[in-house]
C-alpha cells in the first residue's frame, strides 16, 4: 500500500513508503496551481488535486476534508508527508474573528439552501421504491453540503444565528427540522 501515515491516521505523519518521483512532481505542481488560483475560481484545480491524491493512493477519508474544506494548510502538510519529511504536529492557524455577514446575504443564502435541499429531496423521492405511490418511504435527507455560491463564512453565520444546524464537516441542515 503506497500511503500509510506513520501515526496511523489522518495523513499527519510521514508515509511509510515514498511515492514515485513523477507522481510527487505532479502533486507539487498541482499544489502550486491551487495556491496561485483565485479562491472563487479554484474549483477545477481542487478537482484535479483530488484525482492526483487518489492516484497516489491517499485514503479518501484523508482527501475529502482537504478538498471539501479547501484547506491549503492541510494540503501543504499532506504534501510534506508525501515527500517523506516529518510533519510537525502544530495547531492550524488560530481562528480569525468571523467577518460580519449582512442580513440580505444571509437571507438570500438561506433561500438558496432551502431550494437546494428541496430539489435534492425531490430527486431522492423520484427514485423507484421511494414515495407515496410505492411504499411511502421518506427521502431520508436531513442535511446537505452548503451551496458553493456563497462562502463558508455565510453558512457559519447562519449556523451561529440558529437558522441552520451543523451536521458534520461542511454539511448543514435546517434548524427548524432538528429533532
Amino acid at each position: 500500500m503506497p500511503w500509510r501515515s506513520s501515526d496511523g491516521g489522518g495523513g499527519s505523519g510521514a508515509p511509510k513508503r515514498a511515492l514515485d518521483a513523477a507522481t510527487l512532481r505532479e502533486i507539487e505542481a498541482q499544489v502550486a496551481r491551487v495556491e496561485a488560483s483565485a479562491p472563487a475560481a479554484a474549483g477545477p484545480q481542487w478537482g484535479a488535486m483530488h484525482k492526483l491524491l487518489l492516484k497516489a493512493k491517499v485514503p479518501p477519508a484523508d482527501i475529502m476534508p482537504l478538498v471539501a474544506g479547501r484547506d491549503l494548510h492541510g494540503l501543504r502538510r499532506l504534501l510534506t508527508a508525501l515527500r517523506g519529511d516529518p510533519v510537525e504536529t502544530i495547531a492550524p492557524p488560530a481562528a480569525t474573528p468571523r467577518e460580519a455577514v449582512d442580513e440580505d446575504t444571509m437571507r438570500l443564502a438561506l433561500k438558496a439552501f432551502r431550494h437546494r435541499l428541496k430539489v435534492m429531496r425531490l430527486d431522492a423521492e423520484s427514485k423507484l421504491g421511494v414515495g407515496p405511490m410505492s411504499g411511502g418511504k421518506k427521502h431520508g435527507i436531513d442535511a446537505i453540503s452548503a451551496p458553493r455560491e456563497y462562502p463558508l463564512a455565510v453558512w457559519e453565520a447562519l449556523a451561529d444565528a440558529g437558522k441552520l444546524r451543523r451536521a458534520g464537516p461542511g454539511f448543514y441542515g435546517l434548524a427548524e427540522e432538528a429533532e
